[in-house]
């Protein structure tokens, strides 16, 4: 079940062995797949978002220099902020997984969009398929939830700085993007990150991409208007982190649901060095669904709904996941397990509850973890 640790640490938390979730889990698996046998194949509509939404995003960046107004300048950069997470949710996400070409290296060639609209797909993907999947909800190794030295996120971690007044702190969130981008991409190549430095050396190539890319970014989004518009430095500062706002509030509807509220568990790793559940029971402990379906969400937010589907089955692509889900949901009803979901208003209600129970007094001043 677990990706992609070749060469991390002996130290990693091992799951419970249960030969019971064990028979569970394979059972699940058979069910699913027998039913994706009878589905029409739906890749093609993968392929042509891949084709197509790249060719979006620049065609919207190419209308926004050529705005005479600012207005228009200011709405194209807001409309690419919105792209740039459709993007990633349809199309960054499942090459991550390997889910848009049947050749691996094509998926890894198709990342480059990833770096192409800002964000390092390298450490990325390293974050979101080795730690976050296989270590869910689990405090030092699931890199989304070492959110910053304000946040608490695990109840179990100790207070950090300001962790008292964090229930008001979150009112930064949708910043979160413009500082990934911007900073957080270089702090885990040249910083101390307790987490990611688990992956071992970083190859000198991405280094290079990591530079190149940022240099092409922020130049065409900040720099080429400067030269091809009318309007002013700040103008077109303003604009870019505009884009930034929108496609950071539009994407926390998106990542904070799953995991992070109170119905989720948040798991300690043992004295033994042991999680207290297997593999399986573990991703229906720290996610939950979301039960609000429809167009939008199918066709422009990636089926981000049915996120236990992802975790369970994260080869198969999000077009499959509503029926995915629909044997998982009546699977955990027949055999008496846990199954979550909820409104996306309840989710982030009961996130902020949890940031807000999270508050502590003791803190250690400036612990870095972002």
């Amino acid at each position: 079940m677990l990706k992609g640790l070749v060469g991390l640490s002996k130290l990693q938390p091992q799951y419970h062995a249960n030969q019971q979730d064990l028979h569970l889990a394979s059972a699940l698996r058979a069910r699913v797949y027998h039913r994706l046998k009878g589905i029409k194949n739906r890749d093609w509509q993968l392929k042509l978002k891949a084709a197509l939404l790249p060719l979006v995003f620049f065609l919207v960046y190419a209308l926004s220099l050529n705005s005479l107004s600012y207005f228009g300048f200011l709405s194209g950069y807001a409309f690419l902020g919105l792209l740039m997470v459709v993007i990633f949710l349809n199309l960054i996400h499942e090459v991550c997984h390997e889910n848009l070409f049947e050749n691996g290296s094509f998926n890894q060639v198709y990342m480059y969009l990833f770096d192409l609209i800002g964000a390092n797909s390298y450490m990325w993907q390293k974050r979101h398929v080795i730690f976050h999947h296989n270590f869910p909800n689990v405090s030092g190794w699931d890199s989304d939830i070492e959110k910053s030295k304000f946040l608490k996120v695990h109840p179990s971690e100790k207070g950090k700085w300001l962790t008292k007044y964090q229930h008001f702190i979150i009112v930064l969130y949708p910043f979160f993007l413009l500082n990934w981008f911007l900073v957080r991409d270089f702090k885990d190549y040249f910083g101390k990150n307790p987490i990611v430095s688990k992956i071992g050396a970083i190859p000198r190539e991405e280094y290079v991409k990591l530079f190149l890319f940022k240099l092409i970014f922020i130049g065409y989004i900040f720099i080429v208007p400067v030269f091809l518009t009318s309007f002013s430095v700040f103008q077109i500062i303003w604009a870019g982190v505009a884009m930034f706002l929108v496609a950071g509030v539009f994407a926390l509807f998106v990542l904070l649901p799953p995991h992070v509220n109170i119905n989720n568990q948040f798991p300690e790793v043992g004295a033994d060095n042991e999680l207290p559940n297997s593999w399986f029971l573990h991703q229906l402990y720290t996610a939950n669904d979301v039960n609000q379906e429809n167009w939008f969400t199918r066709h422009v937010m990636g089926n981000f709904n049915f996120h236990i589907a992802h975790h369970l089955f994260p080869k198969v692509s999000y077009l499959y996941a509503k029926e995915v889900t629909e044997e998982i949901k009546g699977f955990c009803a027949e055999n008496k397990l846990p199954y979550k979901s909820y409104s996306i208003w309840k989710t982030l209600s009961d996130h902020y509850k949890l940031i807000r129970n999270n508050r502590n007094k003791q803190f250690n001043i400036w612990q870095e973890d972002m």
